[in-house]
């Protein structure tokens, strides 16, 4: 008994003081337009990744539900306009709007989705490098006590730097996982994310709900772990 309870204690002490290779944060895009398969898998892999849920869709409301229900952390979706044409959603933030409308579709999200911390962008190559759109998302943001993530679709984005100076917690995403739907190029994309976790405090990853991307989470995310690797939840990690 006594031989038992000291393998025991050393090898929680082992488990503690193993080395952390590198923080990865995964959040996974376009929630809402189903409730089955394989949307409802991606709450299997892991309580640490993130769903971000546009709002407007079919089942935003009762997959925000399931999300929660298994400690699987949410966020907004956010329809925002494209460079290119694409189809509208009500939700849709564009420079076309005043500071109110804004702020109502913001308000009105959040109220759809109550259990989200914070938001993302859904496209919005157009809209995230207007400047007084940023603003008054910002502003929106910090009355509801919501982050963003700047889901960096344009390299001339000012979400990240407006929210940054309008006190809202916010990070840049990093790498897309999966705008190349074969297995070995969502794989490699994994493993980049992987890479870039060493030299940063945390990687950011973005993958959207596809059946392929699900095979390769639910193939890979084991072994990156048992490399040392640690998946987070994007609230933890946003500054």
């Amino acid at each position: 008994m006594k031989n038992s309870l000291i393998f025991f204690l050393i090898l929680i002490i082992s488990c503690q003081n193993q080395e952390v290779k590198g923080k990865i944060c995964l959040v996974i895009d376009d929630f809402g337009y189903s409730i089955g398969s394989p949307a409802i898998d991606f709450l299997k892999l892991d309580e640490n990744i993130t769903i971000a849920i546009i709002p407007g869709t079919p089942y935003a409301k009762k997959i925000g539900q399931a999300a929660y229900s298994r400690n699987i952390e949410s966020i907004i979706h956010m329809p925002m306009e494209a460079q290119e044409t694409y189809k509208n959603n009500w939700y849709m933030l564009s420079s076309k709007l005043n500071s109110k409308e804004v702020d109502d579709r913001i308000v009105m999200a959040h109220e759809l989705i109550p259990w989200a911390k914070g938001m993302n962008n859904h496209q919005g190559s157009k809209a995230t490098e207007n400047l007084e759109l940023m603003k008054n998302v910002a502003r929106s943001l910090k009355k509801l006590d919501l982050f963003f993530l700047d889901s960096y679709t344009n390299p001339e984005s000012r979400a990240f730097i407006t929210m940054r100076r309008y006190g809202v917690k916010t990070e840049l995403r990093q790498v897309f996982l999966d705008h190349e739907e074969s297995y070995d190029k969502i794989l490699n994309q994994l493993d980049s994310l992987a890479l870039l976790s060493h030299s940063m405090d945390v990687a950011i990853g973005i993958a959207h709900t596809k059946s392929l991307t699900l095979e390769v989470l639910k193939n890979e995310m084991p072994v990156l772990k048992k490399k040392g690797y640690k998946f987070v939840k994007l609230s933890d990690i946003v500054r």
